[in-house]
């Protein structure tokens, strides 16, 4: 069965006819989606003295962003888990309708601060920041056991820096101030590997593509690009770059020995899977050069309200591609996997942070970096990467047990922290958010228990295929 028959079986069992990928009128559907904040009227005051009240304010710094380096919140999942961003603001302009990280500042900021609807574009001090990354950088080399704290371990690791998680860094601001520029040119003088995540076409710009280039550490950029449809990308990223400025971005970058790979994330059934903007996307990526694609299905954190208004806005819908594609965890995860499977046929290699399809990816890291990053480390204590030792390992029948895993993780410099080899392990023994456990992934099944909980194996085994008989 190929995908397009994989798609048209869910569907139909699911309950969804089998209609074009637009409504036919959404104007209906349209209204205003109301903001979510302090009450522009709402005053907060401390009792100091007896009769003396004192105005409260919760003020956020509008002009820098103070935070510096993390450890992402799914580090538990995630191989490459060490994050900086150097741009930050309410919305970020690209406008890009499935964007959760749009919705969650705005809550965020609106809902905690007196001041943030006076903040604009906002960035980082590079002086600040490149003071601390010097002294972070002396841990490199060092015996991770011997580091304290979560980001220090990494650095000692020399776990890749990635930029562009919480907000797009390469705006056209960026392009005036060069702020990431200048972290960009630091790194690559410290040699330290580094990723970016963008839809900019800023970074095909001569001077950004130098600082990347002669990095000898490696460099990798994502660039997302969810279709090859230009029409699908103004209605959903009306403020990004168009498809043609992006590929042409990608080929200089890939030109000048970047490896450039291109990102369908969120991947949207409906929307970016048409048989001939399919056709046409593997053709064009191929032909700027890039040979690695990485997909996700869309994340639970998207169920979100006003995301779900901006795609009935634009005539999607979007009640059909959430359900399918992120809802129905196990169809939309084995729906992906066939989408893969068409770029694979192709030539390309595929990678996923979807649980369910990691242990068929061709890359180690679901990034598709793990070869030009193989002299640096990991954070091998996720559940991507126990995915894929349970199968590796099972193919030879062996099972997997917790002291397996964690015996492998400490040869390799060892959990980033206690807490997080707390909530892996929980994830191992099928407790905590499951969306990120390795237990649903293809083969893998339980064939015992040991004090430290479920020890694993891999074989034929896919719940997922028997979600798909039960439809029958």
């Amino acid at each position: 069965m190929n995908y397009y028959e994989l798609r048209e079986q869910i569907t139909e069992k699911l309950g969804y006819s089998f209609l074009h990928n637009r409504l036919v009128d959404h104007r209906r559907h349209q209204r205003a989606v109301e903001e979510k904040g302090r009450k522009s009227e709402y005053k907060e005051f401390k009792l100091d003295q007896p009769g003396e009240a004192i105005p409260q304010e919760r003020l956020l710094n509008t002009e820098e962003i103070q935070s510096f380096i993390e450890i992402s919140c799914r580090a538990a999942a995630c191989p490459m888990p060490l994050n900086i961003d150097t741009w930050d603001g309410m919305l970020c302009p690209f406008g890009c309708s499935y964007c959760f990280a749009n919705a969650f500042r705005a809550t965020l900021y609106t809902a905690f601060f007196d001041n943030s609807k006076t903040m604009g574009f906002r960035h980082c001090n590079p002086k600040m920041y490149k003071t601390e990354l010097e002294k972070l950088f002396e841990l490199r080399g060092n015996n991770p056991h011997d580091v304290k704290g979560d980001v220090a371990k990494a650095i000692a690791m020399e776990i890749p820096i990635r930029f562009g998680i919480r907000f797009e860094d390469f705006l056209k601001e960026e392009g005036d101030e060069k702020i990431a520029l200048e972290l960009l040119e630091f790194l690559k003088d410290q040699e330290y590997p580094t990723m970016i995540n963008s839809k900019s076409a800023l970074l095909g710009r001569e001077d950004y593509v130098r600082a990347l280039a002669e990095n000898k550490a490696g460099t990798a950029v994502h660039i997302t690009l969810i279709s090859s449809n230009n029409e699908v990308l103004e209605l959903l990223e009306p403020g990004a770059p168009s498809y043609k400025e992006r590929l042409k971005a990608m080929k200089i970058m890939s030109d000048a020995g970047i490896r450039v790979i291109a990102r369908i994330e969120p991947f949207l059934p409906f929307i970016c899977d048409q048989e001939e903007d399919v056709r046409k996307y593997m053709v064009d990526v191929w032909d700027v050069g890039v040979r690695n694609i990485t997909f996700d299905t869309y994340s639970y954190t998207a169920k979100n309200q006003g995301i779900r208004q901006a795609f009935i806005n634009n005539g999607f819908d979007w009640d059909r591609i959430f359900h399918i594609g992120c809802e129905s965890q196990g169809f939309g995860s084995i729906l992906l996997g066939k989408f893969m499977e068409m770029f694979r046929t192709f030539g390309f290699s595929c990678s996923t942070f979807d649980m369910g399809n990691a242990p068929d990816n061709d890359d180690n890291v679901c990034c598709e970096v793990g070869d030009i990053f193989k002299e640096y480390g990991f954070n091998y204590g996720c559940t991507v990467y126990a995915a894929r030792m349970i199968a590796k390992r099972g193919k030879k029948n062996k099972p997997t047990s917790w002291l397996h895993f964690k015996n492998w993780v400490d040869k390799k410099g060892g959990f980033l922290s206690e807490s997080l080899e707390r909530e892996v392990h929980e994830l191992w023994n099928c407790q905590g958010n499951q969306a990120y456990s390795h237990y649903w992934a293809k083969g893998l099944e339980p064939c015992g228990y040991d004090k430290y909980g479920i020890i694993w194996n891999s074989g034929q085994y896919d719940f997922r295929e028997e979600l798909l008989e039960c439809l029958k």
